[in-house]
């Protein structure tokens, strides 16, 4: 799933659409075999004529403003969810074979959602006011982009006693601590503090706590500056479709069996919570 730095990656990218003026937003006949979609297209016609005003992000989530309407459009990118901008809607290529939301512009770029296994969302609220509410951004902790790291607030969060008889690697997952950190660069983060996944967050040392945080900070700056990463089984591709770059600094994550980058030690994996977490035995003590 795009995380965090892959998500602001594509919001910058569709950023050239902000001014613009929106023709009509279409759901397709695709998206009608799925229950999410099926009938919601009056919702998403007071979109019609309407300029794009911003397009925030919260987490991983993204919220589509519009000129002179007061509700907005919550969307989600999913696993597999994807932004494509086209000029010519006539000449897709066949890489788009799963279009569920066309955003038909007066004047070029068309905005198309693409997605191949529909987790993705695209909601109508009636309002800012309530999507801020929704449940899922409301209760989102830091924002791992924001600059400089939220540290103090950081480790606050850190130190409430639901999470101090979990291991560290199952709580870093979690978006109430830190909102925008998935699978990949939670592993990333605890390499570059030198912290153990298994390591009860109970056990954890001041200085160690201050040096994740840091690190969670310092890793996610480094994968948004690289556009995010683009693995073989993760094909995530900016709107331009271009892909991430991050993916060629990765220590630890997929490189099960292969020595240690730092010390040799061949790379572990283990399975936390449904997930693969992999770490250095000599380097994550």
């Amino acid at each position: 799933m795009p995380e965090g730095p892959e998500v602001e990656t594509v919001r910058l990218e569709l950023l050239q659409l902000i001014s613009k003026k929106v023709d009509s937003i279409q759901l397709t006949p695709l998206s009608q075999k799925y229950p999410k979609y099926e009938g919601k297209q009056p919702f998403f016609n007071q979109f019609s004529r309407k300029t794009i005003h911003s397009i925030d992000r919260f987490g991983k989530f993204l919220v589509w403003r519009f000129t002179n309407v007061e509700a907005v459009i919550l969307n989600h990118l999913g696993m597999t969810g994807r932004w494509c901008l086209y000029k010519d809607l006539k000449k897709l290529p066949t890489t788009t074979k799963h279009i569920k939301v066309i955003i038909h512009m007066k004047s070029p770029p068309n905005a198309l959602f693409n997605d191949i296994r529909n987790f993705g969302q695209f909601k109508v609220f009636q309002s800012f006011e309530e999507v801020q509410q929704y449940t899922p951004i409301r209760s989102l902790g830091v924002d791992g982009l924001t600059t400089p790291f939220p540290l103090n607030e950081f480790l606050t969060r850190l130190a409430k006693k639901n999470f101090k008889d979990k291991p560290i690697g199952e709580v870093l997952l979690n978006q109430r601590l830190v909102a925008g950190v998935g699978n990949i660069y939670k592993t990333e983060s605890l390499f570059h503090a030198k912290i153990n996944p298994l390591k009860k967050v109970k056990k954890l040392s001041n200085t160690e706590r201050e040096e994740l945080g840091l690190a969670i900070g310092k890793i996610l700056q480094k994968a948004l500056h690289d556009k995010g990463s683009t693995m073989e089984f993760q094909p995530y591709e900016l709107p331009s479709g271009t892909t991430g770059n991050a993916q060629k600094w990765h220590k630890v994550y997929k490189r099960e069996g292969k020595p240690c980058l730092e010390c040799g030690t061949p790379i572990t994996r283990m399975i936390q919570k449904d997930r693969s977490t992999f770490y250095c035995l000599q380097c994550q003590k």
